[in-house]
């Protein structure tokens, strides 16, 4: 008898995917500023002790060329870094394929 593997899938956590001991995230800014950021699990995350809500808070800012442009990201996640929420505010996540696109159309037009 044979068993067959399934192919392995790339995880993804709502808007952030896992790569080695961090979670990357591609977000792009209402004002068109574009970020890869990277996640350091133990690092970037808050332990969330004896308060109410999700053991495991990500609450970063995100800069962009000038004061003004500027992103915000709040998640929550389980103990196993599981996302159970998340929010964001001036501006939009993207896919890694998005992303890609986007930054080769924005060097295409500085040149």
């Amino acid at each position: 008898m044979f068993f067959h593997r399934k192919a392995k899938k790339e995880k993804k956590e709502g808007p952030f995917y896992p790569e080695e001991n961090s979670l990357v995230a591609y977000v792009q800014s209402n004002k068109g500023s574009l970020f890869k950021s990277y996640f350091r699990k133990g690092y970037d995350f808050r332990a969330n002790y004896g308060q109410e809500g999700a053991p495991i808070v990500l609450d970063k800012e995100l800069l962009g060329n000038s004061f003004e442009d500027r992103v915000f990201i709040h998640a929550e996640f389980d103990e196993n870094y599981k996302l159970k929420s998340y929010k964001i505010d001036k501006g939009r996540f993207l896919t890694p394929e998005e992303y890609e696109e986007l930054l080769k159309s924005k060097e295409e037009k500085e040149k």
